[in-house]
């Protein structure tokens, strides 16, 4: 089994500690590679919205070099981790620069078809408020990327660091990490068998009918059209 895993801070704090958490209990119940990339270190630019990606291909991003690498580790796994701090209530500007230069895998332009059938988690922690705020962007970037089942796991602190939480909590937490962990595990072992969301039918279906009208040589159309998706076969999901 693989698992990529993207960290959205450098910093081996509270949130590193959590994943820790998690990538244990994975280890402990099967064989499981890891890959982790850390940003900014490891994708260490903003989107320059210059919208090569959407219209030439992603191949034409000029931060391709780091970007792809992080792509192909996701297309490779099984499943697939986000991992954030809150900052100001949002994901990491690491991590937001890292989904900005997904936009073009959203199922509007050219999806993935292995992401059809990944399973994502999201992680974050708070000193105080706002996991709900910052696990909800990175989760909607997974949906629109295909992902059919994502975990999501919120954990706020109330303590300067991990060690410093109340040792009941501490154990509280950890036992919402091994779940996850564990129901994580339990997806990817039954790959292929979720069943897909409405709202990914119905994006697919609304966005097959819209760039089937593109012109002919939209990157997107060009896309859809070699996976034969516009006529409706296929299709990356049942």
């Amino acid at each position: 089994m693989k698992v990529c895993i993207i960290h959205g801070s450098p910093r081996k704090g509270n949130t590193y500690k959590a994943t820790s958490i998690f990538m244990e209990t994975l280890r402990n119940h099967g064989t499981v590679e890891f890959t982790e990339f850390f940003l900014p270190r490891d994708l260490p630019h903003f989107c320059l919205g210059c919208t090569n990606c959407f219209e030439y291909g992603e191949e034409r991003c000029p931060h391709v070099s780091y970007v792809q690498p992080i792509v192909e580790s996701m297309r490779d796994a099984d499943g697939i981790v986000l991992t954030s701090p809150v900052y100001v209530l949002a994901a990491s500007g690491g991590m937001k620069a890292f989904l900005d230069h997904l936009g073009y895998l959203f199922m509007a332009h050219r999806p993935m078809e292995e992401m059809f059938s990944k399973v994502g988690m999201i992680l974050s922690t708070a000193a105080g408020g706002g996991t709900g705020l910052t696990n909800k962007n990175m989760s909607r970037c997974m949906r629109f990327w295909g992902i059919p089942k994502i975990y999501k796991c919120g954990l706020t602190i109330f303590a300067g660091s991990w060690e410093t939480m109340p040792i009941n909590k501490q154990k509280r937490y950890e036992k919402a990490l091994n779940k996850k962990a564990k129901q994580f595990l339990n997806s990817i072992e039954r790959r292929g068998k979720h069943r897909t969301p409405l709202f990914t039918r119905a994006m697919f279906s609304v966005m097959r009918r819209m760039i089937g009208s593109y012109s002919d040589d939209s990157a997107d159309k060009v896309y859809w059209q070699k996976k034969g998706w516009l006529e409706g076969e296929n299709l990356p999901f049942v």
